[in-house]
């Protein structure tokens, strides 16, 4: 197997494994072995042979916990993987790269605005923030002030709450915003 497919392969697997703890599940020492379940649904099935061949489930457990993502713990002599604190956030930056908007193709004649006032202190949030914005389709007008055309609210909320910038951000739907169809 070449390196970047190797590569490919327990990115998979982490992720696969982080996303699947992040669910809630508790997972035991039958599913290091085969006939994983809900793990296998996260992990495309090739890659899941390869990872089985290679002994890659338990090195990336390994690796998860040395990173402090992960822990284990023994219970009624079966070895439970738990998600830490770290892992969560690891989870919310897979979700955050995943993140998209719904074109139902028609407009509803609202235009939603996003305005940021990050401090400095938050500049990292701050310009992860804009950049995701403009991911997601939304125009710039001003360096803190952008605006879409489709329903964005829950998505808004979630960057907000995962990047700890909740006071700093607003969501406006707007009616009649006549400079802007001249704009975009």
């Amino acid at each position: 197997m070449s390196r970047k497919r190797e590569g490919a392969v327990i990115a998979g697997l982490t992720k696969a494994l982080l996303l699947t703890l992040g669910t809630g599940v508790v997972i035991g020492t039958a599913l290091v072995f085969p006939g994983i379940g809900l793990l296998y649904k996260e992990f495309k099935k090739q890659q899941w042979e390869d990872a089985k061949k290679r002994g890659a489930l338990r090195s990336t457990i390994k690796r998860l916990e040395k990173q402090k993502l992960i822990s284990w713990k023994e219970k009624d002599g079966e070895v439970q993987l738990t998600l830490e604190e770290k892992g969560r956030k690891r989870i919310l930056q897979y979700k955050m790269d995943t993140l998209t908007l719904k074109n139902t193709g028609k407009w509803d004649g609202f235009w939603r605005v996003v305005i940021f006032d990050i401090p400095e202190d938050s500049r990292n949030a701050r310009e992860f923030l804009r950049e995701k914005l403009k991911d997601l389709g939304f125009k710039q007008l001003q360096k803190s002030v952008f605006v879409i055309r489709l329903e964005c609210k829950d998505e808004i909320d979630f960057l907000r709450h995962s990047l700890e910038i909740s006071p700093y951000v607003s969501y406006i739907l707007a009616k009649d915003v006549s400079s802007l169809e001249k704009q975009l």
